[in-house]
């Protein structure tokens, strides 16, 4: 369910990406509202994804991990040793940064993230209806603009598709509700950082779907590469 939605030009560095495994969404019963829209498969309960998820943590910790430092030395992050980091110089503008570099992550010969270094910044926000499903403060991160934080949620856009995200972006920006999209971009003394993980447009079919993924290793993998981001 991978593909790279991210465009090197000036124009925004927007991704989402995927890597999802598909869950049975909840049925409805006599007892309790339904969960998602459809009706076949077994429920899905907060006991059962928390269970789910701390499997996928333990399984994931067992396995071992390398060091990925960006040319600068300033930017740095952890990711499973049997994936591989491809790296190529991105765009920069007159007075801008001038070491920008972005590093895709790949895993099984699919891109799963994407992180850069020394942006020097763009986009735009609009107004979505947010759903934030998991959220964490970055350690290494801990003290710049915005106090960064690892986000997994969902974005509707009124009659277009819902797109599930997942990066690292201002903690106010994580809060479920009415608000503006914001841009996912960290301001660090040298430049603007990125970081995220490719989703496809949708992504998911239900939130069921996606909250099924946070009880997967993979998750757990993408999860912990977000939050060893760190800026020295």
């Amino acid at each position: 369910m991978h593909s790279a939605v991210f465009g090197k030009t000036a124009a925004g560095v927007a991704l989402a990406i995927a890597l999802g495994a598909t869950a049975a969404a909840c049925a409805p019963s006599p007892a309790a509202a339904p969960t998602s829209d459809r009706t076949a498969g077994p429920a899905l309960t907060l006991t059962s994804s928390r269970t789910e998820a701390a499997k996928a943590e333990q399984e994931r910790k067992a396995k071992p991990v390398k060091t990925f430092t960006f040319p600068d030395g300033h930017i740095s992050f952890q990711y499973p040793a049997g994936w591989s980091v491809a790296t190529a110089d991105c765009p920069t503008v007159p007075g801008g940064p001038t070491g920008c570099v972005e590093a895709t992550v790949r895993s099984k010969g699919k891109s799963v993230a994407f992180l850069v270094s020394g942006f020097y910044g763009d986009g735009g926000s609009g107004p979505v209806d947010r759903t934030v499903f998991d959220s964490a403060a970055v350690p290494g991160l801990a003290g710049f603009e915005g106090s960064p934080a690892f986000g997994f949620f969902k974005d509707s856009y009124g009659d277009v598709n819902d797109h599930y995200f997942m990066d690292i972006r201002r903690a106010d920006e994580l809060v479920s509700g009415s608000t503006g999209s914001g841009s996912g971009q960290v301001t660090l003394p040298n430049g603007v950082g990125i970081f995220r993980v490719y989703i496809d447009s949708p992504g998911f079919a239900s939130d069921a779907e996606a909250k099924a993924w946070m009880g997967t290793v993979e998750y757990a993998q993408l999860k912990a590469l977000l939050l060893s981001v760190s800026y020295k």
